[in-house]
């Protein structure tokens, strides 16, 4: 029984250990499985474009490119199949979807319509010219008239032929298939100049009798693209190894550049000024050396010994003078990297004595955002035995900030034991100077300083792309124009014009943080972006602020000036796809807070882009029918007010749209009048106004009268001709045409209209004033108008149960036309009572809907034959 037990308990254990290792070997299983994980396949487009990614001699993908998408492959399991193409071929793979990366392209507004491009940047690049060692070129005009190379299809001969037709210079363009040419041919002398990409040129320009000018075009920046939808999520994976490699100083990504992009050392100029340099850092212990071993020899000549030591120090000397004069900065440390020796030179720059420098050290005139990069830079340069390249920064004690070129290397002993450095320092600052003024421009408003447009168009398309990866990512758009810019510009002039521009922008940065975007779209137009936000309400309440901060008065040119602005504001969101249709919306809202009386703001919605549809629409339809003749003409009587007898007709256009029907000119006369439109509308209702009289005065041999309306844009010389024109056409009855103007019309130019309107009675037209009483109603100038008649506006002739304001307003207009000898047209008139008042008070005529309202001219002409059957009887 016992034994039985021992039995059972010895199967139980082997079952036991069976499981425990299938468990094991389970997990082991899915572990294997797990690292065994196939790589994804990635197909990457190569050409040719040394050194920066092109194919080797051995026929392998080679250059500052691969090597970093190869780590970036290794790091994220993707596979790497290099597709070889041309250029343009690449990027038509790429948007076809045939392969899946590009690299080394250039962003633009253009080719980010096209790929999507990843959020870090690569590499800063830019375009340099070349030219002859005898030829001097400064700047881009100097270009003129000279043999200037440049590669076949590049994006360089698009910049540069941008800005040879910008300066107004005709150099000629020879054609060469690779930046090599170019350098050939300028040595050669076969051309003048070539321009060529900066990291080739770096790279190559050593191995030729070239010069290098500090002529730059086509700042760019090189970034990552893939199909627009990025298929294969690759970019948010690339910025993440990108800004990993990037931190690292002794990532593959230096590596790569200090590889690939760096100058080769060739044997030219400046490696002809280091031999001499050394000549003279080394001489001195050489002959000092020979001397020893000279006096080793001939002990007893004491005498040739001092000779030789005098000869020593004035080789020294003469070293000494040759460093202090010459225009580069010469340093000598010692192991300890102490400072041993500098020249004048090197401490004029630097603003040190050279106490100080060898006191304290030259280290500590280093800027101080460069100091620990320039010294990591020297102690990895140190370790690995390589020499010192580095452009950085120096502050001086004055505050002034320079560029500098650095250049340093071991210096050993007779027995190879390292006793120090030597090294140089050479002032870049103008070149560094130029190129950041030269990028600046590039993105910047000359006049203000703000980001120009196309600066402003990259910020929102990043917003945009942002916004889709980051779902609690907000920003806000402000779409600013300036109210009546155009009168403070054309009254004080441009000058003043510039000042207040220039102000507007300083107010605009002052509302705003550091890492928003105030930019100039152009003449009085800004845009605001306000980036990681909580809501709109965070862009209303920046509205406000700029608007209450232009309630002041700004001081230009010591005179006081008042202006205001219209913001319009959007948030960014599913609606906008791009960076024009953010600017669509907040230019649509921006109308709207102007319409609503300027001054103020105005949050977008979706029906303000349907009204302006609207309108778009209402435009082109104008177009149509002006084209189609859909207008006609309504007759309205004007009665005596004593006969109730029709003796005028104020003629009123319609229109008859083929879809909407009947329009009032309440419709469509305003976006007439804003498009010019209203030019072509009002010669045709002149003229079949015209028409109409001329019939009606024929068949009734009566003189009826016809007044038809003119817009502001309707009143200029060119108005004389078209009545002369119509005149002739129409021979009417003396003074039976009249025209009706506003008041505002009266106020613009008061000279010049009132010489026109003198004109214009001269031919026997007359002449009324509309809706007198609600502009700028002023009696000082009325009296020198000729003016036949003035037209009481309806408001006050409506309310005179109502308000005894109105009625006052209206016995004054007739008074001071009776005094003045004209007549009043009183409009509006709806029942008997009003009539009766307006009769008693010397009113003489009048219209309204008491009377007719607006009906055709086939109805018109059906009043005028029951008067004239009246008239007859009687």
């Amino acid at each position: 029984m016992n034994r039985s037990r021992v039995v059972n308990f010895i199967k139980y254990l082997g079952l036991l250990s069976t499981i425990v290792l299938l468990i094991f070997t389970h997990g082991q299983t899915q572990e294997m499985i797990g690292k065994t994980k196939s790589p994804t396949l990635v197909t990457v487009g190569i050409y040719q474009n040394n050194p920066k990614i092109f194919i080797d001699d051995n026929e392998k993908p080679a250059g500052f490119w691969v090597e970093i998408i190869d780590g970036i492959a290794q790091a994220e399991n993707w596979s790497i199949t290099y597709i070889p193409c041309q250029w343009k071929e690449c990027l038509r793979k790429v948007e076809r979807g045939d392969i899946d990366l590009m690299v080394d392209v250039a962003y633009s507004d253009k080719r980010n319509q096209l790929f999507d491009f990843n959020n870090e940047v690569v590499l800063a690049s830019w375009s340099q010219v070349y030219a002859r060692r005898d030829l001097n070129l400064n700047s881009i005009l100097d270009l003129d008239g000279k043999k200037v190379g440049i590669l076949k299809s590049s994006i360089q001969k698009e910049v540069l032929q941008e800005q040879i037709k910008a300066f107004g210079i005709t150099p000629e363009l020879i054609e060469v298939d690779d930046f090599n040419d170019i350098f050939v041919l300028i040595e050669t002398g076969e051309i003048d100049a070539g321009i060529v990409n900066n990291f080739f040129g770096k790279k190559f320009d050593n191995g030729y009798n070239i010069v290098r000018t500090n002529i730059l075009i086509n700042p760019a920046r090189l970034h990552f693209i893939v199909k627009t939808g990025d298929p294969l999520s690759l970019l948010p994976r690339i910025d993440r190894q990108l800004q990993l490699l990037i931190k690292d100083s002794n990532s593959i990504y230096y590596q790569a550049q200090k590889k690939w992009l760096e100058p080769n050392v060739k044997f030219g100029w400046k490696q002809i000024k280091d031999i001499i340099i050394n000549s003279f850092i080394y001489l001195p212990f050489f002959v000092l050396i020979f001397l020893s071993l000279w006096n080793y020899l001939l002990k007893k000549e004491i005498n040739y010994r001092k000779k030789i030591e005098f000869n020593l120090e004035e080789s020294k000397q003469r070293y000494a003078s040759l460093t202090s004069v010459v225009p580069v900065g010469i340093f000598r440390t010692n192991i300890g990297h102490k400072c041993i020796y500098i020249n004048d030179y090197c401490c004029e720059l630097m603003g040190l004595s050279p106490e100080k420098v060898i006191g304290e050290g030259w280290l500590n005139g280093i800027y101080s955002e460069d100091r620990d990069m320039v010294l990591q830079y020297w102690l990895n340069c140190i370790e690995e035995n390589q020499q010192f390249k580095l452009e950085y920064r120096f502050q001086r004690p004055d505050g002034e900030i320079i560029w500098v070129y650095g250049q340093c290397i071991a210096e050993y002993d007779a027995q190879g034991k390292l006793k120090g450095y030597v090294g140089t320092i050479t002032n870049i600052s103008d070149r560094i100077k130029i190129e950041q003024q030269l990028k600046h421009n590039a993105l910047h408003d000359k006049l203000t300083g703000l980001p120009n447009r196309h600066l402003l168009i990259e910020r929102l398309e990043l917003a945009l792309k942002k916004q889709k990866r980051y779902l609690d990512y907000n920003f806000s758009l402000l779409f600013l124009d300036l109210d009546n810019f155009k009168i403070v510009n054309d009254s004080l002039g441009h000058l003043v014009g510039d000042e207040l521009l220039i102000e507007v922008a300083k107010i605009l940065k002052f509302f705003i943080r550091d890492t928003d975007v105030a930019s100039r779209l152009g003449g009085d137009e800004f845009v605001i972006l306000l980036e990681d936000i909580e809501g709109i309400a965070e862009g209303v309440k920046i509205a406000q602020r700029i608007l209450e901060g232009l309630q002041s008065p700004l001081i230009l040119s010591n005179q006081e000036v008042f202006v205001s602005t219209s913001i319009g504001i959007i948030c960014g969101g599913e609606r906008h796809h791009s960076a024009l249709d953010l600017l669509r919306d907040g230019d649509i809202a921006m109308y709207r807070a102007k319409k609503n009386g300027k001054g103020k703001y105005a949050i977008f919605d979706p029906v303000m882009d349907s009204q302006a549809m609207e309108r778009l629409q209402i435009e082109n339809d104008l177009r149509i029918a002006i084209d189609k003749n859909q207008f006609i003409i309504y007759y309205q009587p004007i009665v005596n007010l004593e006969t109730n007898s029709i003796e005028e007709f104020e003629a009123l256009i319609r229109w008859q749209h083929p879809e909407k029907g009947l329009l009032s000119p309440i419709k469509f006369i305003d976006i007439a009048e804003e498009t010019g439109l209203i030019i072509p509308i009002g010669t045709w209702m002149l003229e079949n106004a015209c028409q109409q009289l001329l019939t009606w005065q024929k068949q009734f041999n009566h003189s009826l009268k016809v007044n038809v309306n003119l817009s502001v844009r309707q009143l200029q010389e060119s108005l004389l001709s078209l009545l002369d024109r119509l005149l002739v056409s129409y021979p009417l009855q003396p003074n039976t045409l009249g025209l009706e103007i506003t008041e505002s019309m009266l106020i613009q130019n008061i000279d010049i209209t009132i010489n026109l309107l003198n004109q214009i009675k001269m031919k026997g037209i007359s002449i009324s004033i509309d809706d007198f009483g609600t502009g700028y109603s002023s009696f000082s100038y009325l009296h020198q108008l000729p003016v036949d008649a003035l037209k009481i506006d309806r408001s006050f002739v409506n309310v005179l149960d109502l308000d005894n304001r109105h009625r006052v307003i209206a016995e004054s207009i007739i008074s001071l036309s009776q005094s003045i000898g004209i007549k009043t047209v009183a409009e509006g008139i709806e029942n008997e009572k009003q009539k009766q008042w307006l009769q008693n008070k010397g009113c003489r005529l009048g219209q309204g809907y008491l009377f007719s309202p607006p009906v055709t001219a086939i109805e018109a002409t059906v009043f005028l034959q029951k008067q004239i059957y009246v008239e007859s009887a009687e």
